[in-house]
Formats: structure tokens, C-alpha cells, sequence
């Protein structure tokens, strides 16, 4: 059952709402470090948390992961693909489609949009969007779950968009908690390619989409002073790609963008006055 009502409710009258859209594997770093990075300090910036319905699936079965969704202290909503996606686009199945292609980088799903591009809404099937899903993406199937590569990152910066098109005047800003680099430039290929058709520049910079990495939120809690310098080890012991700003004394900076181990990490989260993380 779709969400889609509950959350047209709480944004339709809404003037400034912070929005954030959770992925998997930042709801597996944030259960996992719950001890040190609380709840109450991860998602208090939020008006609103929004998880795609193919994200949820792949924790669905594991209950202490539901139960800490549940248990998030801000209202929290699964929105689901095949239910809630076309309200927000006014029912507009070639605009979908077309995020979902957009969106989409890995072969299976280009392959899939391959069939579909050139045709017109009424030469659309009604289970496009289930035949996407069945047939777009590797699957991977144990005793306990079905999983899809690449299907909740795709899912999330569909939901993404089509939340800006739907609350543009309502939303202060969006936020995806991923820590798959990719998504960024998913994002910014979404924003370019917007300008044709079928949306025609409906897409701006405006309300601004944002990022929270694990690297950010741990970089969000330091600054904060909820998170001590020491127990960064244990939160990030590998090297992972990054994207920060370094600011200087004449008041210029520098855009930065590669692997950051974790001695270097640690040495901008001691100079926070100097660094802004991105991702």
C-alpha cells in the first residue's frame, strides 16, 4: 500500500521542509553505530524521511533493522514505485519512465529503456514500471531476500526528482544518505538532461539536493561535538572516495575530489573550521 497520501498531507501546506532519502547501506552504518551515533542527532535536521519501497526490501527481512526504522523519532514513510511515483509526476508515465532511464547507468536497465524510448504514453504497457523492475537490474536470490543491483540507488534519485517537481515551492532542501559515489554524477546527468524533452527544464538547482555519506555524517558529528575524534577509526578504518572543500586564508577555495584514507580524514575532521565535506 502506497504512502503517497500521508505525505502530500504533510508537505502540500509546507513552506521550508527538509527532506531526507535513506539508502540501505547508510541505514546498515547508522544501525550498526547507533552506541555512538544516536538517533535523536542523526535524523534531527529532518522534517521528513522517506525510504523507497525497493530499498526497503532489502532490509525487510531483517527485523532489528525494521525496528529501528520504526523507531526513528522524526515521521518516516516507505514510498512505494509502483503506487506513489505517478501521483507525483501527475500521472505522467512518460516523465517516469524517463527519470527511471536517466537514473539508470548499469546495462540491464539501458537495455530495457532501449525498447521503450521512442513510444508514446498510450503505446506504453500498464506493467512497464514491473517489467522494469523484474528485467532491469541483476538479481540475486538467497533463501531469505531477493535483492537488485543498483535498484534502491535508482530508486532513490527518481524519488528525488520526482519530489522536486511536486514540492518545489514547499521544499527547502534534499538530502540522499548514500555513500555510492556514483550518485553524484547520476545526478548531475538527471539535472543536464532535464532540459528536453519530456520535462523541458521543469528541474532546477532550486530547492538544492545535498548528500549524506557516511563520511559526512561522521564529519557532521564531530563538527557537532557529539562524536570524538577517537572513535573515528572504528566508524571508517578503510579508504573510500571523497569530496570536500578546503578553504584558505585569502577567502578562495578548493574543490577536492579522490580516496581519502583515514589518517587524512581524520586530519580535516581536526580542522573543521577549514573544510567543508560534500560527500
Amino acid at each position: 500500500m502506497g504512502n503517497y497520501s500521508q505525505i502530500n498531507t504533510i508537505l502540500r501546506n509546507a513552506t521550508h521542509a527538509k527532506i531526507l532519502l535513506l539508502d540501505n547501506n547508510n541505514l546498515q552504518f547508522y544501525y550498526q553505530y547507533e552506541d555512538i551515533l544516536p538517533k535523536s542527532e542523526m535524523f534531527a535536521p529532518y522534517d521528513l524521511v522517506l525510504i523507497p519501497g525497493w530499498v526497503q526490501a532489502e532490509y525487510a527481512h531483517h527485523a532489528r533493522k525494521s525496528n529501528y526504522i520504526s523507531n526513528i523519532p522524526v515521521p518516516t514513510y516507505v514510498i512505494d514505485e509502483f503506487e506513489d511515483y505517478l501521483p507525483l509526476l501527475e500521472y505522467n508515465d512518460l516523465k517516469l519512465l524517463a527519470l527511471f532511464r536517466l537514473s539508470s547507468v548499469h546495462s540491464e536497465a539501458l537495455q530495457f529503456f532501449g525498447r521503450y524510448r521512442h513510444l508514446h504514453a498510450e503505446e506504453l504497457p500498464d506493467d512497464w514500471l514491473e517489467q522494469f523492475y523484474d528485467h532491469g537490474f541483476t538479481t540475486k536470490q538467497t533463501n531469505t531476500r531477493i535483492t537488485k543491483k543498483n535498484a534502491g540507488e535508482v530508486s532513490l534519485v527518481t524519488l528525488c526528482f520526482c519530489l522536486l517537481h511536486h514540492y518545489h515551492t514547499q521544499i527547502q532542501h534534499l538530502t540522499i544518505a548514500s555513500t555510492d559515489f556514483g550518485i553524484i554524477k547520476i545526478k548531475d546527468r538527471v539535472l543536464q538532461e532535464s532540459q528536453y524533452a519530456p520535462f523541458y527544464g521543469c528541474f532546477s538547482a532550486h530547492p538544492p539536493i545535498s548528500f549524506l555519506s557516511t563520511d559526512v555524517s561522521i564529519y557532521r558529528a564531530v563538527k557537532q561535538g557529539t562524536l570524538a575524534i577517537q572513535d573515528i577509526p572504528r566508524l571508517r578504518p578503510n579508504p573510500k572516495s571523497a569530496q570536500y572543500i578546503q578553504h584558505h586564508a585569502d577567502h578562495t577555495s578548493t574543490l577536492h575530489s579522490h580516496v581519502l584514507t583515514l589518517d587524512q580524514f581524520m586530519v580535516i575532521c581536526n580542522d573543521t573550521d577549514n573544510y567543508t565535506f560534500i560527500f
